[in-house]
């Protein structure tokens, strides 16, 4: 089995990219050491995304450091490039897939997830017991209450009653872990006008290589935003459509956190002059989706 851990990360996230790495160097202590683990990390170092002649920070500061953060990886496959043409985390998970078509499974990682130590081996755990009868499938941790009720299918019990955003003041240390018997269950979204899967991009979602094959990552989507809802809409039409058998599971009391809390990048941010593209990216993503879902066939 081949696995692909794609993350993306710009300068500033470079000290939270570090994190990652040493939390995924953890975790690989509990990992099946028969599965090729690939890791696919990119740092964009564009002036597109940064104005380096208004920095006081240079661009070979970034460059050293994650050559740095390279050479401690050495637990597993790894391939490390900055790169001047991907420039958000779409365009990065696109080219984790045209550069690994024969993975089994990708793991979509953002750099200010928190995530307990074992996560990797619940991970192949769930994949192993679930690939022979649903190889179109989503694995998902559970999260803790975040932005509305849509998301409960895959909030876990103990955060289910906790106010709307919670997300955005809990401890991520404390609130991410084991919380209670681990258990594979199927996800089945419930609300009207909505896919029956639930998962954001980068909060280690997996997603089978034969799946993410089948459906992509639309050129025309650019660099950053809807490459997850295109997943779940794409993975909708399927079904209805073709009659496909596509299942979501969430590894029940498997809860990972975003880190809102502790998350701050001022002491790069207040040297370096950064363009923040989000918006227009994800217009750019937004107006081409129902063309590109038009084409899932």
């Amino acid at each position: 089995m081949k696995i692909v851990i794609s993350i993306f990360c710009l300068p500033y996230e470079i000290d939270e990219l570090e994190n990652t790495l040493n939390q995924l160097r953890v975790a690989s202590h509990y990992i099946d050491k028969s599965i090729d683990w690939n890791i696919d990390v990119t740092m964009c170092i564009s002036d597109k995304m940064v104005n380096w002649d208004k920095s006081s920070i240079n661009k070979k500061y970034f460059q050293d450091k994650f050559l740095k953060l390279s050479s401690h990886t050495d637990w597993c496959v790894k391939h490390f490039q900055a790169s001047d043409t991907i420039l958000g985390c779409v365009s990065q998970r696109r080219y984790s897939l045209e550069r690994h078509k024969d993975a089994d499974y990708f793991i979509w990682l953002d750099t200010d997830i928190i995530f307990e130590e074992r996560t990797l081996s619940y991970m192949e755990n769930a994949m192993k017991s679930t690939n022979e009868l649903f190889p179109n499938s989503i694995i998902t941790p559970e999260i803790v209450k975040i932005w509305d009720d849509t998301w409960d299918c895959i909030v876990n019990e103990n955060f289910i009653d906790k106010k709307v955003n919670y997300q955005k003041n809990n401890d991520p240390y404390k609130d991410s872990g084991v919380k209670g018997d681990i258990a594979i269950v199927g996800v089945n979204n419930n609300f009207i006008n909505q896919p029956r899967f639930k998962f954001a991009g980068g909060w280690f979602t997996c997603i089978s290589g034969k799946l993410l094959n089948r459906i992509g990552v639309p050129k025309s989507f650019g660099h950053y935003g809807y490459e997850d809802t295109f997943v779940m809409w794409a993975s909708e039409k399927l079904i209805k459509e073709k009659g496909e058998k596509i299942q979501q599971f969430k590894i029940k009391n498997l809860v990972v956190c975003e880190n809102y809390k502790y998350r701050n990048n001022s002491h790069y941010l207040n040297h370096i002059s950064v363009y923040d593209r989000r918006e227009e990216f994800k217009k750019i993503a937004e107006s081409n989706f129902s063309a590109e879902l038009k084409k899932i066939q």
